[in-house]
């Protein structure tokens, strides 16, 4: 069995090195730019260089994140960003954008490329997908659960990452647009401003608030240590611990824990679970759940507070205007931070007083004194959020190094001969100095070695040394050094070009501007007969008909609009996973029936549904962002990103012939979730949830419709309904279609927007109907 690859983040240089000791097999670390944590310190270019350098050195491997979408007029940037990478030897990197892939892919065959989670990949046939297409390694969605990822990595012959450890998103990663839409800054784009972490109301339809003022989307922290052995028995490839944004005491502490857990499996030795969750409590936590593995919907969230609440560390016995009287539940110390249990207030602990008498630590059950900066009450628990001697601990770990041999010579006449073997690499070198007949001193076997073997400033440690030394010579102190220093830079040598490989200038060239004359027309989404009837009675083209899986369903469309000039086309939940065994029947049966046009919205689908006589459309869940990704799918038609503005959509048009489409109308999706706040809240809802009978409201009073797409799945809708009514410009961006979108609203609502559009895109005078409208990023963009 291959030992599981322990996977560690790496926001700055700090964090990189404190990974390294801790015992990681790699790390992953983005650049100031293309990288979803443009938030985090980061690397620039000698940055990068060094640090690939310090971990190849030390035998880690380095995955550099390339995992944003890029716009078209990016890419020239992006290329020579790819260009240095090879270059320097990273080992992967990894990717989100389809089009990114795509150029990847031709451009740099020798490049490992690893699927990120941002991809949203969920189901086999995404996985099978992606290794059809040279990636060799993909990011789990971290909603799967254990048995959906042991069935994935038995049927690929790819490698699998799976998250055992940090920070859950609440949405799939790659379906958030929460922060793009509400902010500006675009998850997509690694700038998420996560207002996940805020709070918001639960409320129904009727105004009721059902739960007040909780961070509703705010997921407890993954852990799976506990788990270690179940992980890796299910032949997972690598495990990714979250944190690029996290500090260098958490990710050592995090790295040090899994170390231990997974050294222990494969040495059958004893492990203490609880103890290294008891560690890593004391440098972060707001609460551990083992996440989406073990259930499809977990219940385990930090409604009170998203913070770091730390770990229970005093009951408050009794208060004064100075002072407070604390029982301690553990130990504390100078230097250490505690705060109330929601993590909201606290300071950094200055003095305590133990029995009258300034003390620097104090112990479990000890009764202190501490003089607090904010209000507690007799009987509170106090918890503490930083551990002083911990972090201190965990800052100056044992810095780690790679055993060599050494074998060196010394004879009369002759320079110093030095071997160094390290793994299957060997070296030789000598010294410049000749040895002499010592006057007065001469050097034995155990100074030469004591003068070889410090290297502590280097990546090695000397494991073994055997040494040959003629009696009677000498060579001075700094004549061994020259040598030694040769030779440990031969080695050096040796390993980093291994690596490297030759400088690449690679040539970029968009598609060039073609001759468009798009008729446009207007299509429609809905997932409602009443609403697929009316859009049919109006005129309109095409109309993608979510039907649910469900044939009959779908057969009743089709007989509404018989006699109709509409064209129904299917369109299918951009998740999949447990429906994908009757996607395949699905499709044939379409097809027998006629259907020659599908809507797909996710990897795994389109794998199989290329493979039929199908015009594809492809959806904005794929998050086609340029012209490489277009030319990746070569699709009949393509619903653009709603993240990029009416330049951006126009000089992606006029360079490819595909038709192209962009959403007008509708409340845009914030979040596509696994996790059911309803469910987890009020109890399960199934059909008002379809409905959208409930909302989020947030700190500013805005309403966000809650609805499920039929599948027990929730979309978070924006509380304002994207509206652009400029059709001359939309026109003259070159699109086929204006796609209106339905999802919550009525039926004589529809009808009314409906008839609206239809109007607009004759050029008559409209009356818009009464509402909060937003143009979403059609001239504002994203960061």
């Amino acid at each position: 069995m291959k030992k599981v690859e322990l996977l560690a983040p790496a926001g700055d240089y700090e964090a990189l090195t404190s990974a390294v000791n801790a015992g990681c097999d790699a790390v992953y670390l983005g650049g100031k730019n293309f990288g979803a944590r443009a938030y985090a310190t980061n690397f620039d270019y000698d940055d990068l260089k060094s640090a690939v350098e310090f971990c190849h050195l030390r035998d880690v491997k380095v995955y550099v994140t390339v995992n944003t979408l890029v716009a078209n007029e990016e890419f020239e940037k992006l290329v020579n960003y790819l260009d240095f990478l090879y270059s320097i030897g990273v080992d992967a990197v990894i990717v989100q954008d389809m089009g990114v892939l795509k150029f990847l892919r031709e451009n740099y065959p020798d490049l490992k490329v690893h699927a990120s989670t941002q991809m949203t990949v969920h189901n086999l046939e995404g996985v099978q997908e992606l290794a059809q297409k040279g990636v060799s390694r993909v990011i789990l969605s971290r909603e799967l659960t254990l048995k959906e990822i042991k069935d994935i990595v038995q049927n690929s012959n790819i490698e699998i990452e799976v998250f055992v450890h940090g920070a859950l998103c609440v949405s799939y990663s790659g379906q958030c647009f929460m922060s793009s839409i509400l902010g500006g800054r675009s998850g997509n784009r690694g700038r998420c401003a996560q207002p996940c972490r805020l709070k918001y109301s639960l409320v129904d339809k009727e105004g009721k608030v059902l739960e007040k003022d909780l961070h509703l989307l705010s997921m407890a922290d993954l852990c799976t240590i506990e788990h270690i052995p179940k992980l890796i028995e299910a032949g997972i490839t690598s495990f990714k611990i979250e944190g690029r944004m996290k500090n260098a005491e958490y990710v050592a502490s995090v790295v040090k824990a899994y170390r231990e857990a997974i050294d222990s499996f494969y040495e059958s030795k004893a492990f203490d679970s609880g103890k290294a969750i008891e560690e890593m409590s004391r440098i972060f936590n707001r609460g551990f759940s083992t996440g989406y593995l073990f259930g499809v919907k977990p219940s385990k969230m930090s409604y009170i507070s998203p913070k770091n609440t730390g770990v229970a560390a005093a009951e408050v016995i009794s208060v004064t205007s100075k002072t407070s009287k604390l029982r301690l539940l553990r130990d504390i110390a100078k230097g250490d931070g505690i705060s109330d249990e929601k993590g909201e207030k606290g300071q950094k602990v200055e003095i305590i007083f133990k029995n009258g008498k300034k003390v620097d630590r104090a112990y479990e059950g000890d009764i202190i004194e501490l003089p607090l900066k904010f209000y507690v009450k007799e009987g509170e628990i106090l918890n503490k959020t930083y551990d002083a001697l911990l972090n201190d601990k965990l800052k100056n770990l044992p810095s780690k190094k790679i055993p060599i041999k050494i074998y060196a010579e010394l004879k009369k006449g002759k320079p110093l001969y030095i071997k160094i073997q390290e793994g299957i690499r060997t070296v030789e070198a000598y010294s410049d100095e000749i040895s002499q007949i010592a006057e007065k001193v001469s050097i034995d076997e155990d100074f030469l070695k004591d003068k070889l073997t410090q290297i502590n400033d280097t990546a090695f440690y000397v494991e073994e040394i055997e040494v040959v030394v003629e009696k009677g010579l000498y060579m001075s102190v700094k004549g061994i050094k020259e040598a030694r220093r040769k030779a440990i830079e031969m080695l050096e040598k040796r390993k980093l070009d291994y690596y490297k490989r030759e400088e690449k200038h690679t040539f970029f060239i968009l598609p060039s501007f073609k001759e468009k004359k798009e008729e446009v027309s207007l299509t429609f989404y809905t997932d409602k007969l009443e609403h697929l009837k009316m859009a049919s009675q109006l005129g309109i083209e095409y109309v993608y008909f979510n039907y649910k899986l469900d044939i009959k369903l779908f057969k009743k469309g089709l007989e509404l609009t018989k006699d109709s000039k509409t064209t129904v086309i299917p369109a299918f939940p951009s998740i999949l996973r447990e429906e994908m065994k009757v996607i395949k029947p699905q499709l044939e049966f379409l097809q027998d029936m006629g259907i020659n046009k599908i809507l797909v919205s996710n990897l795994g689908l389109y794998h199989i549904a290329k493979n039929y006589d199908f015009e594809i459309f492809i959806d904005y869940p794929l998050n086609i962002f340029n012209n490489l990704a277009v030319d990746y799918f070569k699709p009949y038609a393509v619903t653009l990103s709603y993240e990029l503005t009416l330049e951006q959509i126009k000089d992606i048009a006029k360079r490819s012939d595909v038709k192209f489409e962009a959403l007008i109308y509708g409340r845009l999706p914030l979040m596509t979730m696994e996790y059911c706040p309803i469910r987890n809240l009020v109890g399960c809802d199934r059909e008002r949830c379809e409905k959208g009978y409930y909302f989020l409201k947030d700190r500013k009073g805005k309403l966000m419709p809650l609805k499920s797409n039929g599948f027990c799945r929730m979309q978070i809708l924006n509380a304002d309904v994207l509206l652009m009514l400029s059709i001359k410009e939309l026109k003259q961006a070159g699109l086929s279609f204006l796609r209106i979108h339905d999802t919550i609203e009525k039926d004589e609502e529809i009808e009314k927007v409906l008839k609206m559009h239809i109007e607009a895109l004759k050029g008559n005078e409209i009356e818009i109907l009464e509402g909060k409208y937003t143009k979403g990023h059609f001239y504002r963009g994203v960061l």
